[in-house]
């Protein structure tokens, strides 16, 4: 995600990026001996191995993050109920790409919430622009945020006799009560994006790097400080969230972050839409709050942000806004997996292809390059990994991070 405040470019050199003897190829035909290794019966040395890693994906490991876990990861508590786990498999890497520098952030936290009426699994991408103060910020808090928030509501649920004085925050269904159905997700996921942005543009934030900033100058004896509290208003971070439960799958997206689903071993079911500035409905929306989207290299509101929605950006309310689209989908045993991922990897991938990778790598029909930085590596890591090449070979010009959830339950 970019975003053009006056005197700045769009495009940044992809050689500042990478060493002198690194080769880029943005035609496309990287894309397709990618896609050819996946089926070739011949190994192939991993690209992102310490010795290879500074080549093909980023010259600084330090931006280059993987993360991997699930049912049988041995970070899983051994008392855990088989019957609790949630998903099979999960991973998630995060590049830097051809960037300057690394603007996304991403939150796994199986087991965010776990009580004796509830557990969900949490999975946030977010893709910062302007800075990544914002998407740091919203990687640290927002999942905290929503525990809050959601045994708040539980404990609601426990104390009320749901048959008076029901509250807005939960639903009454009939029968047997199952807590995870009587959560009002759009409720919930509003209240907490709004509480966000509103740590983050009010007092919280800017204060906090206002007081540091002000500490280090006093120390160093330069000043007073320059007062970095204005300054955070001009950044912001982009935010797709997925909650996973026992029988749901709750989605909301502020941004051009997208989510995706593979049912069935075909379908490809977008569980968010992105919000662009020219989108029929968003560009009614900002115009409506007195704003206007520009053509400016792209559409942008304001000629400024290329996304209508997001978290931050105090300097463009009330035509950018935090609040979310929220999907709620009951899983069934038909679904395969889910990816979350910032535009780094949709800008150059469809959403079919993406599901089509992935497949292939946890179905174990690829010979996929193992990462030396991974030790308990499972095919979803090496499937997140595996997007994030081909979408460096296919040219794109973002950070790139993506999330894989195989949701198929082991027995």
């Amino acid at each position: 995600m970019e975003n053009l405040l006056p005197g700045t470019s769009s495009s940044s050199s992809a050689a500042e990026c990478f060493p002198p003897d690194t080769k880029t190829d943005n035609s496309g035909s990287g894309s397709s001996r990618i896609i050819s290794s996946m089926v070739s019966t011949k190994k192939k040395k991993s690209s992102l191995s310490p010795s290879n890693s500074n080549k093909t994906l980023n010259p600084t490991p330090s931006t280059t993050t993987v993360k991997v876990g699930g049912a049988s990861s041995s970070s899983r508590n051994r008392n855990d109920d088989v019957s609790r786990v949630l998903c099979s498999s999960y991973g998630s890497v995060s590049v830097c790409g051809r960037r300057r520098e690394m603007e996304d952030a991403v939150t796994v936290e199986p087991g965010f919430i776990s009580t004796d009426f509830i557990r969900f699994d949490f999975f946030a991408v977010y893709d910062g622009h302007g800075g990544s103060k914002v998407a740091q910020a919203c990687r640290n808090r927002l999942h905290q945020l929503l525990a809050k928030e959601i045994e708040d509501i539980e404990q609601q649920l426990i104390e009320l006799n749901l048959n008076d004085n029901p509250v807005l925050t939960y639903k009454r269904t009939d029968g047997e009560r199952d807590h995870e159905d009587e959560l009002d997700w759009e409720s919930i996921m509003s209240s907490c994006f709004n509480k966000m942005d509103e740590e983050i543009n009010g007092s919280g934030i800017e204060n906090e790097e206002e007081e540091n900033n002000n500490t280090d100058q006093t120390e160093s004896g330069s000043g007073s400080g320059s007062g970095s509290g204005s300054s955070m208003k001009t950044i912001g971070s982009t935010a797709v969230v997925a909650i996973l439960g026992k029988g749901k799958l709750v989605v909301a997206n502020c941004g051009d972050s997208r989510a995706v689903l593979s049912r069935g071993g075909a379908a490809a079911i977008p569980l968010s839409r992105d919000h662009k500035p020219d989108r029929p409905d968003e560009l009614e929306r900002v115009e409506a709050a007195g704003g206007r989207v520009i053509d400016w290299n792209g559409y942008r509101v304001l000629g400024v942000l290329a996304t209508s929605r997001s978290i931050g950006d105090f300097y463009l309310k009330p035509y950018v806004t935090s609040e979310p689209e929220v999907t709620v989908m009951e899983r069934t045993t038909n679904d395969d997996f889910l990816i979350l991922a910032s535009d780094g990897l949709w800008d150059v991938m469809t959403n079919e292809t993406a599901c089509e990778v992935v497949r292939k790598c946890l179905e174990g029909r690829t010979l996929v390059r193992r990462s030396a930085m991974s030790v308990n590596r499972n095919n979803s890591g090496e499937a997140a990994a595996v997007l994030a090449e081909l979408a460096m070979a296919r040219g794109s010009k973002d950070n790139i991070s993506v999330v894989v959830v195989e949701l198929k339950r082991s027995s």
